[in-house]
């Protein structure tokens, strides 16, 4: 972990309503998803698994809201630590590797154990990220009171390169998915649809440096967010949104003609200068908080 990471986080607030529900209704699908799994191995009808299921998630998602109601810093606690953000997509990986059972003569393949294993992953993976991101928020929102030295807009540079490479492998997925499908495997479907939804994106965009599709912007001139300087790293807010780059992940700084680079380890954070007022003054300020926060580390 990263030793930013590793520092104390302030005394946080209870969870917010935000936090209780999404917890809470994370579990219930968990929950609910198990109670489906289980069922459609020992062969129960449709309609039981349907009664069932919805009935499970509300017991749960109720018990799981008061859990986390109680839990004082939870979110800021998953937040810090990308292992425990991770964690929350362990569900979904799940389900995931129960779709492909069958495939592997576990499990007798049929239309409903499929369509249930892959919809159940799609909806708890897109709820994985809503829940990561949000803990992730809260952790940066803790960590970020102090008045930043300064703040521009972002812009990164070579956004059109890095966009098609990312449409063109998920466009291979689909098609790969369809192929495999093709020649008789039902596994494909999983495949078809993962590229049917990255490919949906198409119309947002997405950030190579988190790694998710993000907000809807179809023009690659547009601003992409705000960077902040903070004591504690570069925040970086886009749409709803944050996550906090530490001083010990920025090994240089460069101002160019044309970029402003905060150099890390695997990806660079590259800043186009028309986006920016007054480089030079945001560089000077990336420079003197990034000089008096590192001797503290």
């Amino acid at each position: 972990m990263s030793h930013e990471y590793g520092r104390p986080v302030p005394d946080a607030d209870p969870p917010d309503i935000g936090f209780q529900a999404a917890f809470g209704f994370y579990l219930g699908l968990v929950a609910g998803g198990l109670v489906v799994l289980a069922g459609l191995v020992a062969d129960a009808t449709t309609a039981a698994l349907l009664g069932t299921f919805p009935t499970v998630v509300t017991a749960v998602t109720l018990g799981g809201h008061v859990l986390a109601k109680r839990a004082r810093g939870l979110p800021e606690r998953i937040g810090r630590s990308r292992r425990l953000r991770l964690v929350c997509y362990l569900p979904a990986a799940g389900f995931a590797a129960a779709a492909l059972a069958p495939s592997a003569g576990l499990l007798e393949p049929t239309a409903r154990y499929l369509a249930a294993t892959v919809a159940l992953g799609a909806v708890l993976a897109v709820t994985a990220v809503g829940l990561e991101r949000l803990c992730r928020n809260r952790f940066v929102e803790a960590v970020t009171t102090d008045e930043p030295t300064a703040t521009w807009s972002y812009r990164p540079a070579g956004a059109l390169v890095r966009n098609g490479v990312w449409i063109g492998s998920v466009a291979l997925v689909a098609v790969g998915g369809l192929w495999t499908l093709g020649l008789g495997d039902p596994i494909g479907l999983l495949w078809v649809a993962y590229g049917a939804v990255m490919l949906a994106s198409n119309w947002l965009e997405f950030d190579p440096d988190d790694g998710w599709i993000s907000r809807t912007s179809p023009d690659l001139n547009r601003e992409r967010g705000e960077l902040r300087v903070h004591d504690r790293g570069v925040r970086y807010d886009r749409g709803r949104s944050s996550k906090l780059v530490p001083w010990e992940k920025i090994s240089d700084i460069r101002l160019t003609d044309d970029e402003l680079v905060l150099e890390r380890r695997f990806r660079n954070l590259r800043c186009d200068c028309s986006a920016i007022d007054d480089p030079e003054a945001v560089y000077e300020a990336l420079e003197e908080t990034n000089s008096r926060a590192k001797p503290r580390g």
